[in-house]
């Protein structure tokens, strides 16, 4: 799961410098999406080669993922998958949770994840798409020193202001399907509100987090 996630953030459709204007101009409503995933994760890779100390220090890596990455992707969206049929049986307030305490989860495991990108090669491809689709998956593949490449598929949306990550999947290994098993048990066993505690007592150690808002 870590190289999951690992690898999720480093498609987050913006890089490391720039101004957040700037960064947003960077995800291009016009621009592929390929295309897009391309230049940010170059630009996140190369960052990190250049100054390693911000995946070895974690309020930067928290501070920066909260910041300038995730703005990119559809948390809603992704909490809404990750939950399954259960969401529709949440309450606006529980969904809201959900939705933030879900978020806090993967800021964190990214963070702590963000040194193995180093040295990482992603050749994306032109994802099948015609001008009227509002969905794409882009397919790639990751390249790591020493390690055998692995397969990747991006699954993101249209929206008005650019494309926005759902869901990543790594050798055919979904992050959302992963977690949707995971809550499915223990929302059948504890309920919505089991797993809106479950979550929160997992982000709870690190509570006072720059990433936990």
């Amino acid at each position: 799961m870590k190289i999951l996630a690992t690898l999720f953030l480093s498609l987050g459709l913006l890089g490391l410098s720039g101004s957040p204007a700037s960064a947003h101009a960077a995800n291009d409503p016009e621009l592929a999406p390929h295309v897009v995933a391309k230049r940010a994760s170059e630009d996140v890779i190369t960052a990190l080669a250049k100054d390693p100390s911000i995946s070895k220090d974690r309020a930067r890596a928290l501070a920066f993922i909260d910041e300038k990455i995730l703005p990119y992707f559809d948390f809603p969206a992704m909490t809404r998958l990750a939950v399954g049929r259960a969401w529709r049986d949440a309450t606006p307030e529980q969904q809201a949770r959900l939705v933030q305490e879900f978020r806090v989860l993967l800021v964190r495991t990214y963070a702590a994840s963000l040194d193995t990108l180093r040295g990482a090669e992603i050749d994306f491809r032109p994802a099948n798409l015609g001008p009227n689709d509002k969905r794409a998956v882009v397919k790639a593949l990751v390249k790591r020193p020493g390690m055998q490449p692995l397969t990747m598929e991006m699954a993101v949306d249209r929206q008005p202001d650019g494309w926005r990550v759902i869901d990543v999947a790594i050798e055919n290994l979904s992050l959302v399907t992963n977690y949707r098993s995971e809550f499915g048990m223990i929302v059948q066993r504890d309920g919505i509100s089991g797993l809106i505690k479950s979550l929160a007592d997992r982000n709870a150690p690190r509570e006072n987090s720059t990433a936990a808002k």
